[in-house]
């Protein structure tokens, strides 16, 4: 349960001492979570160096995407469900992470597109999908375009 605000009810007193109520705060430093597990999938040996480096990119980008979003998608009554936690940060790296190297590195042969312009198309394919798709009109999903 979340603080009362947004759409959301406190709870009776009588209802809260039945419970223990703690409330716990973001990791310092995301980053050091969904870094090295995208540099473990995505090795350098596999990758050509401007490809890789937006691959060391791809973290840093995704961090201050929801960061923003989440700052400015505040939840209201209308639209309650705009909460923007660390499932969907995890549901991005979910879906760069399920494509295959091969898939990355033959984009060049089979689509004529770099496979560094592929992982960022990737990655905004993704960031869209989970966060643009959430949101209900298309005043919002402009905005979250822009930041993309």
């Amino acid at each position: 349960m979340n603080h009362p605000g947004g759409g959301r009810n406190d709870i009776p007193g009588r209802l809260k001492r039945q419970f223990f109520i703690f409330n716990m705060i973001l990791p310092l430093s995301i980053e050091t979570i969904y870094g090295p597990i995208i540099r473990h999938m995505f090795k350098v040996k596999h990758f050509s160096e401007p490809a890789f480096k937006v691959i060391d990119s791809l973290t840093n980008a995704t961090i201050s995407l929801w960061n923003k979003v989440k700052s400015t998608m505040l939840p209201t009554p209308a639209k309650f469900h705009y909460v923007f936690n660390m499932r969907e940060l995890s549901r991005i790296f979910k879906g760069i992470l399920t494509c295959k190297k091969e898939t990355i590195n033959d984009s060049l042969k089979a689509n004529k597109i770099k496979p560094e312009l592929f992982l960022v198309g990737l990655w905004r394919h993704e960031a869209e999908r989970v966060l643009a798709d959430k949101l209900v009109n298309n005043k919002d999903k402009d905005t979250i375009m822009g930041y993309i």
